[in-house]
């Protein structure tokens, strides 16, 4: 009788049962830096207004003439990876490129813009941005680090003024410090080597 009993109850059995299946965890990928193409390029031209109006933007564009011709500039660095630089009385072609931080085929998150003379000088980021739908997520911080894996090996610099959350983000992403003009605006430089532990551990 009792082993009958056993039986039923499958205490007779010394198999363990076998635990569910889990699912693993599916993680977004982490947004990439890839080249701009054409049609980022209105997205660009916003964040540049609204910088302006924040006295913000590297450009005057106070009217369409001004916004034409650095649409034209863009389109430049886009198809030939050439910014077209004015110096003194003429206008030089340096080395261009414009970058978007995305999700695979997804939403554009930020950009930024960055020329150089040559391939012995520092790049020079020009512009860069969030848009705002993406802001306040250190989505800032996230393309400049990718920023700085990209031209790894290679200087970067930028200029600004020390308001909004750019410099903020300069900072986190290693940017430092270097010099403070009369009028507030900050030059920041990125060594060309780093270790980017940081941004390993931070997930970005």
């Amino acid at each position: 009788m009792l082993t009958t009993l056993k039986r039923w109850l499958g205490a007779s059995s010394t198999e363990p049962a076998e635990a569910p299946a889990v699912e693993p965890v599916k993680r977004d990928p982490a947004p990439e830096l890839v080249e701009a193409c054409t049609d980022d390029i209105e997205l660009l031209l916003g964040a540049a207004r609204r910088a302006e109006g924040e006295g913000l933007s590297p450009w005057v564009l106070r009217d369409e003439t001004r916004l034409e011709t650095l649409r034209r500039s863009l389109e430049f660095v886009v198809h030939r990876g050439l910014w077209l630089q004015r110096e003194a009385d003429r206008v030089a072609h340096w080395q261009g490129r414009l970058l978007a931080l995305r999700h695979g085929d997804g939403p554009v998150l930020g950009m930024l813009l960055v020329c150089r003379r040559d391939d012995e000088a520092a790049w020079q980021l020009r512009f860069f941005f969030i848009a705002p739908e993406w802001q306040g997520r250190g989505h800032g911080a996230r393309l400049l680090m990718a920023a700085r894996r990209e031209f790894r090996g290679t200087p970067l610099q930028t200029r600004l003024p020390l308001k909004g959350a750019a410099p903020a983000s300069l900072e986190a992403a290693g940017f430092k410090r270097m010099h403070v003009d009369a009028g507030g605006v900050a030059s920041f430089e990125a060594p060309a080597q780093w270790n980017d532990q940081r941004e390993r551990t931070s997930g970005a």
